[in-house]
């Protein structure tokens, strides 16, 4: 967006100035284009060679969120870097940051590894030991509902052998291929949510056939 520019340039011209990088690339909301004024500014800077380094400021009414990377930072990719995903590249003077792009969305692609058989049945079996600790209803339990709704959003993707990407675009694609277990969600996370809604979440998230 026009109104963008002034401030992406003034974030581009620090991390090439001042940190060396040769490549930056902008993601996030600000990318996509589905930003509004209070969004994040979401940018990876990339250089040659030296230590990772984070900088993370008030910025003209926002939120800046800048990584600086070596190159080497990319050597193996791992599940951060699908933050990446729908990027664009704002500087790219050796071609890094165009290659780097295609190389997250092929390991996207590819999906994550399959769990371990005992490592899906630990996670099967924690989510129903949960919901037996959640029904004694003490403080405990409490705090039990919260971490159980906060890790099953999580453990429903690992099942399917799927990326987890968050809440921001994990739910809006549970909208779209799942609605039934993103109901479930939308009526466990509701503070009054009964025992009987959690078993519906917890039923929906190991139903994986």
């Amino acid at each position: 967006m026009e109104k963008d520019r002034a401030p992406l340039d003034e974030i581009v011209h620090a991390l090439v100035e001042l940190h060396g990088c040769h490549s930056v690339i902008l993601y996030g909301s600000r990318a996509r284009g589905t930003a509004n004024e209070s969004s994040d500014w979401d940018v990876v800077g990339i250089r040659k060679s030296g230590a990772s380094q984070r900088v993370a400021r008030d910025f003209h009414g926002a939120w800046l969120d800048a990584f600086v990377h070596p190159e080497s930072h990319f050597d193996a990719l791992d599940e951060g870097a699908l933050r990446l995903l729908g990027g664009r590249v704002v500087v790219d003077r050796n071609g890094f940051a165009a290659a780097l792009l295609k190389r997250i969305a092929a390991f996207e692609a590819k999906g994550p590894p399959a769990m371990a058989p005992d490592e899906e049945e630990m996670l099967r079996v924690w989510h129903s030991k949960m919901l037996a600790r959640i029904a004694r209803g003490d403080l405990e339990a409490k705090y039990r509902r919260a971490w159980l709704l906060f890790e099953s959003l999580e453990g429903y993707f690992k099942l399917r052998r799927r990326w987890y990407r968050g809440p921001k675009e994990s739910f809006p694609w549970l909208a779209e291929h799942d609605p039934e277990t993103h109901d479930a969600f939308a009526r466990a996370l509701e503070p009054e949510a009964t025992m009987d809604e959690l078993r519906a979440l917890v039923e929906r998230v190991l139903a994986t056939t």
